[in-house]
């Protein structure tokens, strides 16, 4: 894509429909990647014949044009323009000449409800890597008056109707979207995405890119190794081509596993050297992380590291300095935030129903001897809050998303001396607003805690673990509200590599920010310092530096 932004005139309005919510989501959808021009005067399509434009986006209900009209809009088409019609924009019922152009004419639609988008075509880029979604919207019907190519429908009394389709028109796109009916659909992140990728497409946009990638460190353990390299095969757009690992039993498993094309090193600097590949995966113990991070960088390598990103504070902006001087993505894999029931707390502290949350308390915590193996030695491992504590840091800091004030940590040792790690960890993380946060790990814990008790001023939630019921009670004036919310979606998810290849192919934003990983990181490496130093408040510096590319830092409640 061009440095320069292309060019978009936004019609938007009509005599019907709540177009006047609608329009400023869409302009601000658009205005992310696109110069917008935005009117409510149909006569502005006249500048079209121009050549200033690359596209025009229409969200006009009950759209009429004149002859003259229409004319400079097809002709603007087929000399290479794009036109993206959504919902309400669909001809109606006398306007056949439009209902010929844009291939459609609106035939009907039932109640506002919820219903479910399904990608057709998954290699069209309005949909490429986007798992069937629901919506809450009028589900358009609509009779046909062209041949286009369909790539999401949604299914309604036994068939299948269009709900994004795609018309090549001279050397120009024409692309209709039918959801829209109000700002419940356009603030839908899957109807915004679909909007902002018509329109690129509308552009003349092409997303040909393959990456390719290459995993170090393909060891036995959980099979992680596999794990990631499928993942990232079930991409469109995405490869795994080369493995690296220094036991030559576990680079022969791989190409068992993934194939015999798989390129395969056991000498992690000839890895880099030799071989040819975009994204490097490091799955490695956790307290060689930054170096081998900081290697594939300098070798021009885009990272993903198993989590936790590194061990030390210093460690992570090695590695944040080694990725910006490569220009290269750096991310952790945070997976897990995608998972089912932390997605369930996270939308419903969103949504503002157990008000302000004041206090968050995570823990894992158990009972019993460590295992006998590098997680168990903090040389290695970087202790006991490192490994589940990684996640857990993660998860209540995009719940609470605001600046921290101070860390405070409790390290204690006490029993298990066959392991190095620490019997129990706590860490207390005070906000800038005076909320706080807690976080309890460890194998000293005779009465068990895990999972998270989420106090807000108008409720709570509380669940025992990753993927466990959700219980959410909220206050009301007939009394407290109490109910059970079995979690909904797969317990795993290929989401996380969904976006580092919208990232990568698509320059789409990415979710996990290496200035996320770090922050994660500094927390729990604070906490162990505070603990050295007597429980003294340590303040985790970087905060205001990075607070403009952390989404831990963006606001919305």
């Amino acid at each position: 894509m061009s440095s320069v932004n292309p060019r978009v005139l936004l019609l938007t309005g009509g005599p019907i429909h709540d177009w006047e919510s609608c329009a400023p989501i869409v302009e601000k959808i658009l205005t992310n990647r696109f110069d917008v021009t935005h009117t409510h005067d149909i006569a502005d399509l006249s500048r079209l014949a121009s050549g200033d434009f690359a596209a025009v986006v229409v969200l006009y209900t009950r759209l009429e044009l004149t002859d003259d009209q229409l004319n400079t809009v097809e002709t603007f088409v087929k000399n290479g323009g794009g036109f993206v019609a959504l919902h309400g924009t669909a001809a109606f019922k006398e306007q056949q000449k439009l209902a010929e152009f844009i291939g459609c004419r609106f035939a009907s639609h039932g109640a506002i409800f919820d219903f479910q988008v399904r990608p057709t075509d998954e290699a069209h880029p309005v949909v490429a890597r986007t798992d069937t979604f629901k919506v809450t919207d009028e589900l358009y019907l609509v009779d046909t008056f062209a041949d286009f190519d369909t790539f999401a429908v949604a299914h309604w009394q036994g068939k299948d109707h269009p709900m994004g389709y795609q018309r090549n028109i001279g050397n120009g796109k024409l692309l209709f979207l039918a959801n829209g009916h109000d700002a419940r659909a356009f603030n839908n992140p899957n109807v915004q995405r679909m909007v902002e990728r018509a329109t690129r497409v509308a552009c003349g946009e092409t997303f040909d890119t393959k990456i390719t990638a290459g995993v170090l460190g393909y060891g036995g353990a959980f099979n992680m190794g596999k794990q990631h390299a499928e993942a990232i095969n079930a991409q469109l757009g995405m490869e795994t081509v080369a493995v690296c690992d220094l036991d030559p039993t576990r680079t022969a498993q791989a190409k068992e596993e993934l194939g015999d094309h798989i390129q395969t090193w056991n000498d992690p600097e000839a890895f880099f050297s030799e071989s040819d590949f975009d994204l490097s995966i490091q799955i490695l113990p956790h307290n060689i992380h930054a170096e081998y991070c900081i290697k594939a960088s300098n070798a021009g390598k885009h990272v993903v590291t198993e989590k936790p990103f590194c061990i030390t504070l210093d460690e992570a902006d090695q590695m944040l300095a080694a990725a910006n001087a490569s220009g290269k993505m750096l991310s952790a894999y945070h997976n897990r935030r995608w998972d089912n029931d932390f997605l369930c707390m996270l939308d419903i502290i969103r949504r503002n129903e157990i008000g302000k949350v004041f206090r968050i308390d995570a823990a894992s915590s158990s009972y019993g001897p460590p295992r006998d193996w590098w997680r168990s030695r903090k040389e290695i491992s970087g202790g006991t809050m490192y490994d589940w504590g990684a996640h857990y840091c993660d998860w209540l800091l995009n719940m609470m998303n605001k600046p921290i004030e101070h860390v405070v940590g409790d390290f204690q040792n006490h029993k298990w001396q066959q392991s190095t790690n620490e019997d129990y960890t706590f860490a207390l993380i005070r906000f800038a607003d005076g909320t706080t946060a807690t976080l309890e790990q460890g194998s000293l814990a005779a009465i068990h805690r895990g999972g998270f008790r989420i106090l807000g001023s108008d409720g709570g939630l509380q669940n025992s673990g990753p993927h466990q019921p959700v219980t959410f009670k909220r206050n009301s004036p007939s009394g407290m509200l109490e109910s059970v919310i079995e979690p909904k979606g797969p317990k795993t998810s290929n989401s996380y590599y969904q976006n580092v290849a919208n990232h990568l192919i698509m320059g789409e934003e990415l979710v996990v920010k290496a200035t996320e990983a770090r922050r994660a990181i500094g927390v729990i490496h604070l906490a162990e310092e505070s603990s050295k130093q007597g429980g003294k408040p340590l303040v985790l510096p970087g905060e205001d530096k990075y607070a403009e590319t952390c989404n831990y830092l963006t606001p919305w409640h």
